[in-house]
């Protein structure tokens, strides 16, 4: 009867154990990917929801106004009352310029609070979100004005 010796067995095993690790470190580490585009996602959201009120014109001015503000617990409370759900990694830093960043019913960027008589925290240059994982960084850059949101 002729079959495998456990020496052999052990070589196989040895074999299989270095393809497989060697199988994990070529497979891409998308985490800084996925999550930049997450609140890249996630501030396109709060800027169409700002948009959105100019239709409910019964709304006072300042009701007509959303905020986001750039911290992980606030990112995570916001993502309960949504019907997509996405963890974000604890390992990603953020570290915006501005923490709180609001916009208007016209979709204008502000600096924190929304001043709609005298555009006094009006975004008048380029606003960045840096979002980093290990030793990499992905920007989010918020243009003043119109406040076009874009990854660079």
């Amino acid at each position: 009867m002729k079959s495998f010796t456990i020496i052999e067995l052990i070589f196989v095993i040895i074999i299989i154990g270095l393809l497989a690790i060697g199988a994990i470190n070529a497979i891409p580490d998308n985490t800084l990917l996925n999550n930049t585009n997450f609140i890249y996602n996630k501030i396109l959201e709060k800027k169409a929801n700002a948009l959105n009120f100019e239709a409910n014109m019964s709304n006072g001015d300042e009701n007509r106004t959303v905020c986001i503000t750039f911290t992980k617990e606030w990112i995570k409370n916001d993502e309960q009352y949504s019907n997509v759900k996405f963890n974000l990694s604890n390992r990603i830093t953020i570290t915006p310029q501005i923490q709180t960043i609001c916009f208007d019913y016209l979709g204008r960027g502000y600096n924190g609070s929304v001043d709609l008589e005298k555009f006094k925290n009006l975004l008048h240059s380029d606003i960045e979100i840096n979002v980093s994982y290990k030793d990499q960084v992905k920007t989010i850059v918020i243009n003043p004005i119109t406040s076009n949101v874009e990854i660079q």
